[in-house]
């Protein structure tokens, strides 16, 4: 037996062991707002799948078994069916949820507006399947900090500075994605922290150099220009491509300076930053990638295929 996630069991269907089937919605899965954002393709699918349960049930059904009866039950079978494979997405799709919940409990899984959606999407319209299928030999491996250390002084064409050329409609999709990033109030948790205040010491540079923060960027840790060639990012649907690139996993605090030294690339990269400080960001990196990686292919098998 199928088992289903506590928000997804008021939505499950009752299904008798006759052709008859009854669907039940559910007023308090469906009035979770982080639940509607980064579910609402799945739950509008089932619910879509429920109406036609309802309407099927309405009809007559009873009397001897003819042709007819037996197209009813064939019904009742194929709504079955895809209920089930409905379901079966929505579970996918709340494990994501939950996980990200837990990962980030003081955090806000942004959501796009119909005008990001439609701006993504129009971009997304001129990536071919097999430049889809192709993305990730665009992603030449990054310069590990981790393993290699800092590197040579003005060493500035790795591919984590100067990363590979996408084709223009892989391009446009990261430009369509960077236009539509939200703003973050100050207030706003991102890796478990609120924005630093202005004139207080920026953590990215030595205590000796005396930097203070100037301001404070939302960055991304994983940039925009390296995830559309993220296995598999590019078939997700405009909607999910969003919740992928600004998910709690990917969005940190950085100060100004810090932000504009780092440009596309990896923060562990950044001229005159504290040793310290990049090995963490280098650190950060790599759990952002992860994290992103397993919120791609969970948010792909919720979507139809």
């Amino acid at each position: 037996m199928m088992r289903t996630p506590r928000r997804i069991a008021g939505l499950l269907a009752t299904l008798p062991l006759a052709a008859l089937l009854t669907a039940a919605g559910s007023s308090q899965a469906l009035a979770d707002p982080a639940y509607q954002e980064l579910c609402a393709g799945p739950v509008a699918e089932l619910q879509a799948i429920q109406a036609r349960i309802r309407e099927h049930n309405a009809r007559p059904h009873t009397g001897p078994y003819s042709a007819a009866a037996a197209a009813y039950d064939s019904e009742a079978a194929t709504l079955r069916s895809e209920q089930n494979r409905a379901l079966s997405r929505l579970m996918a799709c709340e494990r994501s949820l939950d996980q990200m919940q837990a990962r980030y409990p003081k955090s806000t899984i942004m959501s796009p507006s119909a005008d990001d959606v439609t701006k993504i999407g129009t971009a997304l319209k001129k990536v071919t399947d097999a430049e889809k299928q192709a993305a990730t030999r665009w992603n030449a491996k990054t310069y590990d900090y981790l393993k290699y250390g800092q590197g040579k002084a003005g060493m500035t064409k790795r591919v984590d500075r100067r990363p590979a050329k996408l084709p223009p409609s892989v391009y446009s999709v990261y430009k369509a994605l960077d236009q539509t990033r939200p703003t973050f109030p100050k207030t706003a948790y991102l890796q478990g922290v609120q924005a630093p205040k202005t004139g207080t010491p920026d953590p990215a540079y030595p205590p000796s150099s005396g930097r203070v923060v100037n301001s404070t960027h939302m960055d991304h840790i994983v940039p925009l220009r390296r995830l559309v060639s993220m296995r598999d990012f590019l078939k997700l649907t405009p909607g999910n491509m969003y919740i992928v690139a600004n998910s709690p996993a990917n969005g940190q605090w950085l100060s100004g300076s810090a932000n504009l030294s780092k440009g596309s690339g990896s923060a562990a990269l950044t001229s005159g930053t504290s040793p310290a400080w990049r090995q963490q960001q280098a650190q950060l990196r790599q759990k952002a990638e992860s994290e992103l990686q397993e919120l791609i292919d969970a948010l792909l098998k919720s979507q139809r295929s």
